[in-house]
């Protein structure tokens, strides 16, 4: 996959920096960047770092400092996500590993859909390929997982009615149903500008839709209050109808 000369250049910094600091397995770039769907206006850049053993306390201090020096490029650069997977940890949804995102340290999982992503259509910046690890996501076993997920957390925040005045909720909400869908039916991961053309299907209108894909492009419009007290009733709306179609309906 051809990167974004500023991009390559940026994740060539980011590599040469990690391995100064840690002994590294590997470095594997997933998400839009590999799908050929990056946005520079909104995408996030997704990398799971394996370095030969957990980073210590004083290496974390350092590998801060250069996520923090690094982000101050500003724009995507700014959101680069790394989860750090420690060699022979790989085959494990379970367990929780450091993981930057934002500007600070968390945990996190390294989830069943990143490994499905990571197969499906992830690069290497360091280390063999695939990842030595990285145990195969069957489709029935990634279906259930998805489905869990509409059950659950999705359906959790559908019941959340502030979130939906925001515009990130709306446009992350709606996506998902497509791309949900595209799993249970299909066993298909697709990308969001594909989730995007497919928002019809779950009735969602097309002025919307055309809203989604524009603040996806960084061409933000005008929202009125009103319209967005309108709007969130409308996308918890539509979210319940799907999570309710989508698990309802029978896989495969």
């Amino acid at each position: 996959m051809h990167l974004p000369a500023d991009v390559e250049v940026h994740l060539d910094r980011f590599r040469d920096g990690l391995l100064e600091l840690v002994e590294l397995s590997g470095l594997y770039l997933y998400g839009s960047l590999t799908t050929g769907d990056f946005s520079p206006a909104s995408s996030d850049i997704d990398l799971v770092a394996v370095p030969r053993r957990a980073p210590e306390k004083a290496e974390l201090e350092r590998i801060e400092s250069l996520h923090l020096d690094l982000a101050r490029a500003g724009g995507a650069f700014a959101r680069l996500n790394c989860l750090y997977v420690p060699a022979g940890t790989l085959a494990d949804p379970e367990q929780l590993h450091t993981y930057w995102y934002g500007d600070q340290f968390t945990e996190w999982q390294l989830k069943l859909m990143t490994m499905a992503e990571l197969a499906h259509a992830g690069q290497a910046l360091h280390g063999r390929w695939p990842p030595p690890g990285l145990r195969e996501v069957i489709t029935a076993e990634l279906r259930a997982h998805v489905r869990e997920r509409l059950q659950t957390y999705w359906q959790q925040q559908a019941d959340r009615p502030g979130i939906w005045l925001q515009d990130r909720w709306v446009d992350f909400g709606l996506v998902t149903l497509p791309r949900s869908a595209a799993v249970l039916h299909d066993g298909e991961l697709i990308t969001k500008s594909e989730a995007i053309d497919r928002l019809a299907d779950f009735g969602v209108p097309a002025w919307l839709s055309d809203e989604i894909r524009r603040r996806r492009a960084g061409a933000d419009g005008p929202v009125t209050e009103q319209q967005r007290v309108a709007r969130a009733s409308l996308a918890r709306q539509i979210m319940a109808d799907g999570i309710s179609e989508l698990t309802a309906r029978p896989t495969g």
